[in-house]
């Protein structure tokens, strides 16, 4: 439920959104597709699961999969990544159809992502999180850096880039670090 509401905002922000907005919301179909991916892999092994030395319970699903997630993370990045540089968004600006094939692309990398990062031992997982937290903000410093090419001033990208990093990066900064303390628990 939660990534169709996900998806639906995002449809919405790619077809009325402004550039800046369109630039910025790539977060939406990776998310909502990685959501979906997450609920069916878990929700297909939901009474197949095995607990491991620290109590994690994992899908069986997962555990078979376990050798070719590697392969599945890489191929999710390489349908995603393509698709957030400047230089493919100013293409994709001009041509609607090649729009919406980013979109879907985006949506299916995120999907494979999701499926396999049950896979992935708790170790890995915070090593992945973690790179993903560090490729979002290189991203933003992206777009400031490249918002010449788009025509917007480098001001109005920073107040975008701001309310992005405080309203969403923070937050869940913190839900990350709290997951870990609790993990391990800290607390």
């Amino acid at each position: 439920m939660l990534a169709f509401i996900i998806l639906s905002i995002s449809i919405v922000i790619y077809i009325f959104g402004d550039p800046i907005d369109k630039l910025l919301s790539y977060q939406g179909p990776i998310l909502g597709g990685a959501l979906m991916g997450w609920y069916i892999l878990n929700s297909a092994s939901s009474n197949k699961v095995i607990e491991d030395e620290n109590g994690e319970k994992t899908p069986v699903t997962a555990i078979l999969i376990r050798r070719y997630a590697p392969i599945g993370l890489t191929i999710g990045l390489a349908i995603i990544i393509p698709w957030l540089t400047p230089f493919l968004f100013r293409i994709e600006e001009s041509d609607s159809l090649l729009y919406v094939f980013s979109f879907t692309s985006m949506l299916i990398g995120g999907f494979l992502i999701g499926y396999v990062i049950s896979s992935f031992k708790f170790i890995e997982k915070i090593v992945i999180y973690s790179l993903g937290f560090i490729g979002d903000i290189l991203y933003f410093f992206i777009i400031y850096i490249a918002s010449q090419m788009f025509g917007i001033p480098q001001l109005e990208i920073a107040n975008y880039v701001l309310v992005m990093v405080y309203a969403i990066k923070f937050p869940e900064g913190a839900i990350f670090g709290f997951y870990i303390i609790k993990r391990v628990k800290a607390i």
